[in-house]
């Protein structure tokens, strides 16, 4: 993939994410606001279906997440980490206690100050099996959270936990929320955060309409009036809404598209901020054909990687894991680590685990997908797997929610879902690997795998906490748990050249239309 970022740049965010250098700094200075005024349009996909921080393992409400809500730390353009709610924080000499020093005179915008209590109430509700979320598993290092003062809180943890600053700026995790917004609110109506950016409303499959807010905490900003995301899910007529000028942005996952965006005259590609996306092949291990591990790892020697990222992503991909290559120290590296096993493409070799595992005769399979990319790669590893004698059945479901609720909770065979990478390699692969996880994609209970995440959690020295990672993405290639087609960018944004001072973050998030302004001489 020709974005990958730096190794300094991710050296930097392993240290934080470890909590080596947890401490207090001045973010950086924002860009100017050329000009106040004016409403952005952006096409969007999928319906964020529900704005409930916390609530939701898809990705899309996060986007909406970005712009209403605030997080204790955030992360800058080049993944640092930035005081955000936060001005400051430090770590107690056994790792076991992070304090923080909240920012002051932040308003929600329903009216009320932000303080410390808010923050105990998000994480209290977090935590809370009642409110199910499905990142609870995320949480369990923490013994308790206080308010120490108005504008101080402490977590007390049960053990050092390395990925506690990834999570704090982590939009879709830890959104703070008001501690008087009660479950009853219904928050796709009644949405409060400090953002700046504010709900005025939420039409299902139709738009998301936000207004600056007025009283935001960073002085001068938003430079926009207001955004307003368009609920359109045919790339085709979000591509068409760009040309004709009723969109100002667009930010499609297919690189097929990116020859067509080029033409559009006045505009111009944002730089990605590096391979964000993993398009993950979940499969149910517990029963079925699956559950055999030769049958697994023949899928993944007869997938031919390569062949799909030319195929799907025009070269615009890389080989990789859920830690994808730019994520150093941490990630796979091809060329770079010892190739992972069951990676080479070798269909003759497929075929003979197949026939051990009583499948000489062939094997069929069902695998259910919803997004386009996902859809193109079913369909050529329909084709590839076809010549080790299995004859796959793809399910196109209507919407990517559905798809992955199915998948948490029904026992499928596969399904090929995209996942969204973290700067700290805990909030990658915990989630979805451990036994007692809400969203165990392959609904795998190891215990070797169970360790070495429980170690990873809690290692602060990071060459021991990289070698750990090396072996549980080593570990998860060899039991073929899932397979990973290919990792590339979140998507490929473009924008038109009045639109100014907007910058891709790693995450894939929106979180820079803070700063972005339009220039309206032009």
């Amino acid at each position: 993939m020709p974005h990958n970022r730096s190794i300094v740049a991710n050296l930097a965010i392993a240290l934080l994410a470890t909590g080596l250098a947890g401490i207090g700094f001045q973010a950086k200075a924002a860009p100017h606001c050329g000009a106040h005024g004016g409403t952005l349009t952006i096409p969007f996909a999928p319906d964020p279906a529900d704005l409930t921080p916390g609530k939701n393992a898809e990705y899309a409400p996060s986007l909406i997440f970005d712009e209403i809500y605030d997080t204790l730390l955030r992360r800058a353009p080049d993944g640092k980490f930035e005081p955000d709610l936060a001005t400051s924080w430090e770590y107690s000499p056994d790792h076991k206690t992070l304090t923080l020093h909240l920012r002051q005179g932040v308003m929600f915008h329903h009216g009320r100050e932000f303080e410390a209590k808010d923050v105990v109430y998000t994480f209290d509700r977090l935590r809370d099996p009642e409110f199910k979320s499905p990142w609870i598993s995320q949480f369990k290092s923490i013994e308790k959270v206080e308010a120490v003062d108005k504008y101080t809180v402490k977590f007390a943890l049960k053990e050092p936990f390395a990925p506690l600053l990834s999570l704090l700026a982590t939009p879709w995790y830890t959104a703070i929320v008001p501690y008087d917004f009660t479950p009853a609110h219904n928050l796709n109506k009644q949405a409060s955060g400090t953002g700046p950016f504010m709900l005025v409303e939420y039409v299902p499959d139709d738009h998301v309409t936000l207004k600056a807010n007025p009283h935001y905490w960073e002085k001068g900003y938003p430079c926009l009036d207001g955004v307003r995301f368009n609920i359109v899910t045919d790339p085709q007529a979000q591509i068409s809404a760009f040309r004709q000028g009723s969109a100002d942005m667009v930010a499609l996952e297919d690189p097929k598209f990116i020859p067509i965006l080029k033409r559009v005259p006045d505009s111009s590609m944002v730089p990605p901020a590096g391979p964000v996306n993993e398009s993950g092949l979940a499969m149910n291990t517990v029963e079925g054909p699956t559950a055999d591990i030769r049958v697994r790892r023949a899928l993944s020697m007869g997938m031919d990687r390569e062949a799909i990222i030319k195929t799907v992503l025009f070269g615009y991909g890389q080989l990789g894991t859920k830690i994808p290559c730019g994520e150093a120290p941490y990630g796979w590296c091809e060329g770079k680590d010892p190739p992972l096993p069951y990676y080479k493409y070798d269909p003759e070799a497929a075929k003979k685990l197949l026939a051990e595992a009583g499948y000489a005769k062939g094997l069929a399979l069902t695998m259910q997908v919803s997004l386009p990319l996902d859809v193109q790669t079913a369909e050529i590893l329909a084709e590839q797997w076809k010549k080790i004698g299995v004859n796959l059945s793809i399910q196109r479901i209507a919407d990517f929610n559905t798809q992955l609720d199915n998948y948490i909770h029904v026992k499928d065979q596969t399904s090929i879902v995209t996942l969204v990478w973290q700067p700290d390699p805990h909030s990658d692969v915990y989630q979805i690997y451990y036994s007692t996880s809400g969203i165990n994609l392959g609904k795998f209970k190891d215990k070797d795998l169970d360790a070495l995440l429980d170690a990873g959690k809690v290692e602060t020295d990071i060459d021991k906490r990289v070698q750990i990672y090396k072996k549980i993405q080593t570990l998860v290639a060899d039991k073929a748990y899932m397979l990973y087609p290919f990792t590339k960018p979140y998507n490929w944004l473009f924008e038109k050249d009045y639109v100014k001072d907007y910058k891709a973050v790693p995450s894939g998030s929106y979180a820079a239309l803070r700063y972005t302004w339009l220039d309206k001489k032009k």
